[in-house]
Parts: structure tokens; sequence; C-alpha cells
């Protein structure tokens, strides 16, 4: 049996009652923050749709679009180019109900509410060469076929898409399956494999995102959506070990002031601790019991000690050589030796 050393005894006595604080901090996902987003009425104003919305009810993936018009258009020209959107998507050409994309991303890094509803919950967009289902259309404002998107634009349609997957639950690491509802490339009833952020050549037959940002999906925005995912669930660092000789220093104002007074720190290699299990804190706990004892036994034979050598020292009228035969024992005990006897009464009253 290894055998418990005065050290072990008193890092039982000062780190028992810290036992139930020592622990591993509990990881919990978290959803990226919603990035800006200006709503729908700020562009659209009392423009509603034309006929009912549905909501998307199991949103899988996430589609990326451009509308293929001008790139250079003003910031403040932009609710007009939506404005004008909306007229064409509702007009007799599509005879959709509302603009098809639940997002639209300026030039200028602005993101915008598209389909009515889009900011509280998925609803299902529209899209040429019909639609598959189960994703949620996020669409450059521009034309992208001989130029990809501005940086801020890029970034922030990353921001957007991370936002989404998070909200809607879209696992951005794994690829999607899903039975097609019917599009001219996946005809309804096909079971469709895709990534978790695509493009709308991917469900369609059509060029769309254009030639210039369609390889830019799969190399930028969807690595760039993950990172922004994982940096928001990731668990906060972990708290620091508490080890017996910083929390003995910690508890003892003393122990740095009063030479003596404190233990030396743990030898290297000697184990520090984490959080105990059931067992260990029993035998913590009863580590400090044990040293609150040893702390006690010890000050009582201090202080019989005292009281002997104060008795041996007084001038006696029959044996003056026997008391100067005494004095040299104990004047054997240093001062030194006193004050670090002092000091060991105050720490252990101090448990």
């Amino acid at each position: 049996m290894t055998p418990v050393s005065r050290r072990h005894i008193l890092a039982g006595v000062t780190l028992a009652p810290l036992v139930p604080l020592v622990g591993r901090p509990d990881a919990a996902a978290a959803a990226p923050a919603r990035p800006a987003i200006r709503p729908r009425a700020e562009w659209a104003g009392e423009r509603r749709p034309t006929g009912p919305l549905q909501a998307e009810d199991e949103p899988r993936f996430l589609l990326i679009h451009h509308t293929v018009t001008s790139n250079a258009y003003a910031a403040d020209e932009v609710p007009r180019e939506l404005r004008s959107i909306l007229a064409f998507h509702t007009g007799a050409e599509r005879g959709w109900p509302d603009v098809a994309y639940n997002f639209f991303v300026d030039r200028f890094g602005t993101i915008w509410e598209g389909r009515e509803g889009s900011l509280a919950g998925p609803v299902r967009g529209d899209a040429s060469g019909g639609s598959q289902g189960f994703a949620q259309l996020c669409c450059f404002l521009g034309d992208f076929d001989a130029a990809p998107p501005t940086p801020e634009a890029r970034a922030a349609m990353a921001s957007l898409l991370a936002w989404l997957a998070g909200r809607d639950g879209i696992d951005l690491a794994s690829p999607v399956n899903f039975t097609s509802r019917g599009s001219n490339r996946w005809r309804r009833g096909v079971e469709v494999t895709t990534d978790p952020i695509a493009g709308h050549r991917d469900m369609s037959l059509t060029g769309c995102p254009g030639d210039a940002l369609y390889p830019l999906v799969r190399s930028e925005l969807a690595p760039a959506a993950r990172a922004l995912l994982s940096d928001a669930g990731r668990p906060a660092s972990p708290a620091p070990s508490v080890t017996a000789s910083s929390v003995t220093a910690s508890a003892s104002p003393s122990a740095t002031s009063t030479p003596g007074a404190s233990e030396p720190p743990p030898a290297a290699g000697e184990p520090v601790t984490e959080a105990p299990n059931n067992d260990a804190r029993a035998l913590w706990v009863g580590a400090g019991m044990a040293g609150m004892a040893a702390a006690a036994f010890g000050i009582r034979g201090w202080g019989a000690r005292r009281r002997r050598a104060a008795a041996e020292s007084t001038p006696s009228r029959t044996s003056g050589a026997t008391s100067g035969a005494q004095e040299p024992h104990r004047q054997g005990e240093t001062a030194a030796q006193e004050r670090s006897h002092q000091t060991d009464e105050e720490s252990a009253q101090g448990q």
C-alpha cells in the first residue's frame, strides 16, 4: 500500500470542499446568430402575394440562384430592382404568387427577405424548370455568367446559408436524399441525392446560377457556411484544471508571506486533480477529515512540548544543575521552527 504523505493529507483538507465545483462544462451546440436581413416590406411596400403560399415542412438543402439582371445598380436602386422581379414573377409569363426566392443578396452584401414569411420560417419557393422541393432558395441579385459576385456579396451569402442551416436543422456535412416533387431534370417520384448547398442547375435544366458563380458554390460558399456553423456550435474552452498547489496558495494568504507556512508544491510528475468520480470524491473527503484530525493532534502535541519546555526552564532550588542541563535542549529549537509551528496551528484552525 502506498503511504499517504503529509502533502496528500493537506491537499485533501484544501480540495475536499471544492470537489463539487470541479467539473466538465457541458458543450451545447448553438446556431449562428441571424445576420442583418432587410424585411420584405422595405422593398415591396404594400405589394402582397397574389395567391396562397405554402410552408416548406421538410427543408433539406439550400439552393443558389441568380436573377440574370443588371449588375450596375446603386444601393438605393435595389428596392426598385426587387419590385421589378416581383412584377415579372407574378405576371402572365411565370404566374407565381410571389417572388420565387426566399432571400436575395445584392452586390453590396445586403440581405433581403424575398418570398413573404421567409424570415419567420421555411416557405416553399418556385423556380424555372419546376421545383423539386425540399429547399430554401437563396438568390444573388445580378448576372454571374461572366464574372462572380463581389466578395461582400459572397460573404453575406455564406452567413445567410449558415444561419438557415442552423435554423432549419440542415446538416451541411452530409449528402441529402429526397424524392423529387417534379422538375425538368428530376421528374416527380425520382430519388435524388445532392449536396446540402447546391446550384440551381443541379435541380433543373438551366444555366443558373451562372458559369462564373456555379463552381464557387462548392469550392467557397459551402465551406464558408460550414465553418460559420461549426464556430457557432463549438464548445466553450474548458475551465483551467485545479491543482493542490494552486488552491492551497489561494486559500492560505499567509502561504506566500510567512516562511515555512506552506507545504512545498507537488513534485514534478505528481498527479494533479481533475473532477473526481464518486469514489475519488469519498477518498478526498476522507483525506480531508484525516488531515484535520492530524492537524489537531499536531497542535495538541506542540502545546504540550511548549508547556514541558517552560516547566523545565523554571529555576529550581534543589536542582540547579538539572535546569542548566535542560536549557541547551530548549535552545536547540530555533526561532524559525517555532514560527513554523505557530503558522501550522493557524492554518489548521482556519480549515
